[in-house]
């Protein structure tokens, strides 16, 4: 099977007999699966395959996320994030970032470890 005169051409299945019909004497082979697929890695758009996937995944962990802390007490050292304001960047060093915020009507200073996510 030639792609348009590309000159590309993809080998033939168990099930394909002369001209690619499909052979009728196989019992049992059912339907094609993704898996008999063939794809041109060019024509695939990466990016937007990235982005859905990040959709994707945020969702889930966003959901997995709230299950989880409503299924387990507040520990006595965590913080209500909902609460919590940064304002602005008070100092930047080599193992993390100093921000002025409030936290619940309250003037705070928040230590991030470089690496960790922002929340």
């Amino acid at each position: 099977m030639d792609f348009e005169g590309e000159g590309i051409s993809t080998p033939k299945r168990e099930m394909e007999g002369e001209g690619g019909v499909m052979n009728s004497k196989m019992k049992g082979a059912g339907n094609q699966s993704s898996k008999d697929m063939i794809f041109r890695a060019d024509k695939i758009d990466l990016k937007s395959l990235d982005a859905q996937l990040e959709k994707h995944l945020s969702k889930v962990w966003s959901r997995s996320a709230t299950f989880n802390e409503s299924k387990r007490p507040r520990e006595e050292w965590e913080i209500d994030l909902a609460k919590l304001d940064l304002r602005y960047i008070v100092a930047h060093g080599a193992y993390g970032t100093v921000y002025r915020g409030t936290y619940d009507t309250q003037d705070v200073a928040v230590w991030r470890e470089i690496g960790f996510p922002r929340s």
